[in-house]
């Protein structure tokens, strides 16, 4: 497995810029501690800065993930999977059947239904992204499934547990911090602490998504204004 090198790397949004420093960490297992690792691996932070955490792992190291094995699967969800049309670079998103069943799950098969359906009537006119925008965001962010997270699935954070989060974390490194679930199609600002740069101004820092992906091992950012 091959490991890209962490750059820091220079934005400048609006009149400020800022100094981006991703943090390599070990491979994270979800029985170790969040805010341990926040604290340790961001050993660097300094007044005024803010860490931004991937999604992804916030969800993994606070138990928040859910089994694949433990969704039952149905015969609707691997039909209507089978017409999700996986996005550039790859990524399968609801093609996966899992997802689909669980996204069923949560926001009703009766809405999954009709976005089905509307999506099928559009696409033919060159209409794309029917179906998220009727499933609802929900829809669109639940990821896993996939490797290296074939048997998890990460369902959106709350934003009002997210924010208790990073208010927790902030208290624990003097910080600001934020939640965030980016890629390289965007992403959204999950939650930020009081100390944190805006959820809006984080979302133009990290707009070409400075965090990488994957096996690039580096879920924790420190964004320094310079």
């Amino acid at each position: 497995m091959s490991v890209t090198q962490p750059v820091r790397t220079t934005v400048t949004v609006g009149r400020q810029s800022f100094l981006r420093i991703p943090v390599r960490t070990h491979w994270l297992d979800a029985h170790e501690d969040l805010t341990e690792l926040v604290v340790r691996y961001c050993a660097d932070r300094q007044a005024g800065d803010t860490i931004t955490i991937s999604e992804k792992v916030a969800l993994l190291l606070t138990g928040r993930t859910v089994a694949v094995d433990d969704i039952a699967v149905g015969w609707t969800a691997r039909v209507l999977s089978k017409f999700i049309r996986p996005q550039f670079g790859g990524a399968l998103g609801l093609a996966v059947p899992a997802k689909m069943q669980y996204v069923m799950n949560v926001v009703g098969k009766t809405r999954v239904f009709a976005a089905a359906g509307a999506a099928a009537f559009t696409r033919p006119f060159g209409v794309h992204g029917t179906f998220f925008r009727l499933a609802g965001p929900f829809a669109r962010d639940v990821d896993g499934g996939v490797s290296p997270y074939e048997t998890l699935l990460f369902p959106p954070f709350d934003s009002d547990e997210a924010a208790i989060l990073c208010a927790q974390l902030e208290e624990a490194t003097g910080v600001g911090v934020a939640i965030v679930d980016m890629n390289d199609f965007g992403g959204s600002i999950r939650a930020v602490s009081p100390k944190s740069r805006s959820a809006a101004e984080l979302a133009d820092v990290l707009a070409d998504n400075p965090h990488r992906q994957k096996y690039t091992s580096t879920p924790f950012l420190i964004i320094r204004p310079c």
